[in-house]
C-alpha cells in the first residue's frame, strides 16, 4: 500500500471517548447481520483451516537455533500487499470461485494460499483461497497434500540457513539469545524486559493491540509458568530474569487523561485487597445469566459475584515459576492450527458451537506441544492457559482487587478462554437436550445492547447474552475509517466495528455471523488445537473436527456437560502427559437426553474405586480407579457425567458403557458407501487419532520432553540450554522432512 493513501489507525487511549459509540455501532452491526441471515438461503456446509508457522535460523558451527524476524519480508516477496485498515481476511464462498479448486488439486490451491502476518515478525499465517466445499474425498487424498505444498511454497522462499516450523511457541523465546538482530529490550513498543521491539511487527494494527492491553490493565501483564521439578533443579526455583513485583521493574504503565476509561478505569495501579462494592453484589445467576424461572429484570439488575478470591490480587510470585511480562508471549508468536466450520444457518451453527465446547479440552491434551517455555521444561504440556494470562486486559476493578467505581463489572475471565455460556436453541425451538443449568457460570454482559437486541428486535435472550458480553470488552484500537461517517463508512462492509470485539475476544469456540464480504454463513472456529509437527498429523485432526461435526448434526450427539466441568476439563488438559494420566469429565451416553429424558439427573460420578476399561492403559489416571469394580448396571448407569481418560472418550469403554466418538465417526463412514481409497485415507489419519488417544503414539509435548530428558547435555535441571534446542529442533526438522523416522510420535 503506497504510504500516502495507508489508513490512520488511533491507540485505545484515543478512541475511549467514543467507545460507546463504537459499540452501539457494533450492536447494530450484529443485528443487520442477523436479519440478513434471516431471509438468506440455507448454506452448504463449509469449512477451512487456518495454520501458522515459526521461520527459525541456524547457526551449525555454534549449534544454535534462533528466530528469524523476517515474516513481513517474506510476504513481501510472495506479493502480499496488507491493508492496516482491514479487519481481516477471509476465504471467499466456494460459489464465487471462476474454478473448481477441488479439481484444481493441491498445487493450485496452495498457489492461491492467502498468505498474512502475525503480529510477530517471525510467525506467519495462511489459509485457503476459498472455503472448502465438504467432500470426504478431498478430507481423504488432497488436505494432507495442500498442507505439504503450501509449506513447499514457503520454504522455496527461506534462506539455506532457515527452517519452518509448525510449533506453538519457540522453546527459548525471552531467554539469551533467542532472535537474529536481537538489540536490547525495554523498547517503547513492547515495553518489555525479555523481548526487544525487533520482534514485533510494526504494522499499526499489531503494535497499537499489544499496547491497548498493557494500556487498558495499567500494567504489562506478568504471567507465571510452573517450573517442572527434575532432580537436580534448584528449589525453590526463582527466575531472575525479572523483578518479583513488575510495579517496581520500571514497567508501570501512564494513566491515561481521560477521566473515563471506558469500560474500565486504571486508576491508581496500587495493589490493594480485594473489597467488593454494593454494585458488585448480585443475585445468583445459573444457566444463561438468570434463574431457572427468574423473570427477566432479575437479569437485568444482576450482575457476576465478586471473585472468592481475586484472580490476581498481587503479581505472582517468581517462586518455582518462570515469568513472562509480554502479550507477545501469547498472541501473534507461534504456529496455531484452527479448523472454521461454515454452518447452513444459525441453528446448525449454534449446535456445533455447543457440542464442539465439551470437546475442546479433549483435543487440547491429545494435540500437547509446548512444554518448553522460555528455556526451561515446565509442568504443563499445553500453552492455552499461557496464552489466555499474557493478553488478560482486565482492570484492577474488572478482576476484583479494588471496588468497582465505573467498571461494568467483575470479570472472571481473560478476553481469551473458554466459553461462558452455551448459546442453545432459540426460544421458538425446543431442545430437550439442552437444559438451562448447563450454564452455571457467572458472567458480565452489557445491558444496553442485550436489551436492543432482545426487545427492540427480536433476538432471542440466550443469542442476545452471548453477543452482549463482547461489549464489556473494549477494542484496542480502531481505524480512520472505523470511526468516520458518511460515504466512506457506508462504503465499508458494514460488520469492521463488530469484527473488532471479535477479534479481542477469542474462546475456545467461536461463532461468527455471516460474512456480507464472502457470502459465507455462520461460522464456528474451534481453537483449542495446537499446531502439530508434521503436515500429516494436522491433516489427521482438520480431517477429525470436520467429520465430527458432520457426525454432531448427523446423529444429533449430546454433548452437553456444566460449564463448570468444561472449565475443569481445561485446566486438566494443560497438565504434563495430560492425554494419558488426566481424567475428563464427559457425558456418558451421547445419544442420551435429546427425547427428554434424561440418561441421569445431573449426577456427577467420580471415578474413585472404579475399574479400568479393558482398553486402558495402566496410568496414573486408571490407577486412581482402585480396585473394585462397578458395570453399567450399578450406580454408574445413571451418573449423567462420568470422568474418562482421553482413551475411553474417543475409543470407547466397554465396561464403563462408553461408545467412543472415533467409533461412532467410523460408523458414519461405513453409512457413505466410499471408493476403497478413500475410506482407505480417511481411516488412516482417524488412526493417528485414535493411536494418539490410546497411548501407541505420543504426544509432541511428551517427545519433545523426553528428548531434553535423554539429551546427553541435560543436567537435570530443568534448563534447556541453546545446543540442547539446537539439536532438539535439527530433530523436529527432520522429521517433519521424513529424513528421520520417529514411530513412538507417528507410528
Amino acid at each position: 500500500m503506497d504510504s500516502s493513501q495507508a489508513t490512520t489507525m488511533y491507540p485505545w487511549k484515543e478512541i475511549i471517548p467514543r467507545m460507546e459509540e463504537i459499540r452501539a455501532e457494533a450492536t447494530d452491526q450484529f443485528i443487520a447481520a442477523w436479519k440478513n441471515a434471516q431471509s438468506r438461503r440455507t448454506h452448504d456446509f463449509t469449512w477451512h483451516e487456518t495454520m501458522g508457522y515459526v521461520i527459525v535460523k541456524r547457526d551449525d558451527a555454534a549449534r544454535r537455533i534462533v528466530l528469524s524476524p523476517r515474516g513481513p519480508e517474506l510476504l513481501k516477496e510472495m506479493g502480499l500487499v496488507f491493508d492496516p485498515g482491514s479487519v481481516s481476511t477471509h476465504p471467499q464462498d466456494p460459489g464465487a470461485a471462476d474454478w473448481d479448486i477441488a479439481a484444481a488439486g493441491p498445487a493450485a490451491e496452495a498457489a492461491e494460499t492467502r498468505w498474512r502476518p502475525a503480529h510477530a515478525r517471525f510467525a506467519l499465517r495462511c489459509e485457503p483461497p476459498y472455503l472448502r466445499a465438504f467432500s470426504l474425498e478431498h478430507l481423504a487424498l488432497q488436505t494432507t497434500q495442500c498442507l505439504r505444498e503450501r509449506r513447499r511454497i514457503l520454504k522455496s522462499r527461506l534462506d539455506p540457513d532457515e527452517m519452518l516450523l509448525s510449533i506453538s511457541q519457540f522453546p527459548l523465546l525471552g531467554t539469551g539469545t533467542y532472535i537474529d538482530h536481537q538489540g536490547a529490550p525495554n523498547g517503547p513498543l513492547l515495553r518489555s524486559q525479555l523481548l526487544p521491539d525487533i520482534c514485533l511487527n510494526s504494522q499499526p494494527p499489531f503494535t497499537l493491540e499489544i499496547g491497548g492491553i498493557v494500556d487498558r490493565r495499567g500494567v504489562v501483564p506478568y504471567t507465571g509458568v510452573p517450573v517442572f521439578r527434575d532432580t537436580n533443579t534448584v528449589w525453590p526455583f526463582v527466575d531472575e530474569d525479572l523483578p518479583a513485583d513488575p510495579y517496581k521493574g520500571g514497567i508501570l504503565t501512564q494513566s491515561c487523561e481521560s477521566n473515563r476509561d471506558s469500560a474500565c478505569v486504571m486508576g491508581s495501579s496500587t495493589v490493594a485487597t480485594a473489597t467488593p462494592s454494593a454494585a458488585a453484589a448480585p443475585a445468583d445467576l445459573s444457566a444463561n445469566g438468570l434463574p431457572s424461572n427468574a423473570p427477566w429484570d432479575a437479569l437485568l439488575n444482576s450482575q457476576p459475584p465478586p471473585p472468592s478470591r481475586p484472580l490476581l490480587l498481587e503479581p505472582p510470585s517468581n517462586k518455582n515459576c518462570v515469568l513472562l511480562d509480554s502479550p507477545l508471549f501469547g498472541i501473534g508468536s507461534g504456529g496455531v492450527l484452527r479448523v472454521t466450520l461454515c454452518a447452513a444457518d444459525l441453528d446448525e451453527a449454534r449446535s456445533l458451537h455447543d457440542q464442539l465446547a465439551p470437546i475442546s479440552a479433549i483435543m487440547a491434551a491429545l494435540t500437547a506441544a509446548t512444554p518448553i517455555v522460555k528455556g526451561h521444561l515446565v509442568n504443563r504440556d499445553c500453552y492455552w492457559d499461557v496464552q489466555c494470562s499474557t493478553v488478560d486486559d482486565r482492570s484492577a476493578q474488572e478482576r476484583g482487587i479494588v471496588p468497582l467505581t465505573t467498571a461494568k463489572g467483575t470479570l472472571l475471565k481473560s478476553r481469551y478462554g473458554s466459553i461462558d455460556m452455551y448459546l442453545g436453541p432459540d426460544e421458538t425451538r425446543a431442545d430437550p437436550a439442552f437444559r438451562r443449568v448447563y450454564n452455571d457460570c457467572h458472567f458480565t454482559y452489557d445491558k444496553q445492547s442485550f436489551w436492543k437486541m432482545k426487545e427492540d428486535h427480536g433476538i432471542d435472550s440466550l443469542l442476545a447474552l452471548h453477543v452482549s458480553r463482547l461489549f464489556v470488552r473494549d477494542i484496542h484500537y480502531a481505524s480512520e475509517n472505523m470511526l468516520s461517517t458518511g460515504e466512506t463508512s457506508s462504503a465499508m462492509s458494514g460488520q469492521e466495528h463488530f469484527k473488532r470485539f471479535l477479534g479481542c475476544s477469542r474462546q475456545n469456540i467461536c461463532l461468527y455471523p455471516p460474512n456480507k464480504c464472502t457470502s459465507s454463513g455462520w461460522e464456528v472456529e474451534f481453537m483449542s488445537l495446537e499446531a502439530q509437527l508434521t503436515d500429516a498429523e494436522n491433516a489427521a485432526f482438520i480431517t477429525f473436527i470436520v467429520l465430527l461435526s458432520r457426525v454432531i448434526i448427523s446423529y444429533r450427539l449430546n454433548l452437553y456437560l456444566p460449564i463448570s466441568l468444561m472449565d475443569q476439563n481445561m485446566a486438566r488438559s494443560q497438565k504434563v502427559n495430560a492425554a494419558g494420566e488426566q481424567l475428563f469429565f464427559f457425558r456418558r451416553d451421547v445419544f442420551g437426553g435429546r427425547d427428554g429424558k434424561s440418561n441421569g439427573s445431573g449426577r456427577i460420578s467420580k471415578r474413585a474405586n472404579l475399574t479400568p476399561s479393558r482398553n486402558t492403559r495402566p496410568t496414573s489416571a486408571s490407577a486412581e480407579r482402585g480396585t473394585r469394580g462397578m458395570n453399567c448396571s450399578g450406580v454408574y448407569a445413571k451418573a449423567e457425567y462420568v470422568e474418562l481418560s482421553v482413551d475411553e472418550i474417543l475409543n470407547g469403554s466397554e465396561a464403563f458403557g462408553v461408545t467412543g466418538i472415533l467409533n461412532i465417526i467410523f460408523t458414519y463412514l461405513n453409512t457413505m458407501r466410499l471408493e476403497y481409497d478413500v475410506e482407505q485415507a480417511l481411516r488412516r489419519q482417524l488412526l493417528l487419532v485414535k493411536r494418539r488417544a490410546s497411548g501407541k503414539l505420543c504426544t509432541l509435548a511428551t517427545w519433545m520432553r523426553n528428548f531434553v530428558r535423554t539429551h546427553p547435555e541435560y543436567q537435570n535441571d530443568s534448563v534447556v540450554s541453546q545446543s540442547i534446542n539446537y539439536d532438539m529442533l535439527r530433530a523436529m526438522n527432520d522429521i517433519e522432512e521424513g529424513r528421520v523416522a520417529a514411530p513412538e510420535l507417528l507410528g
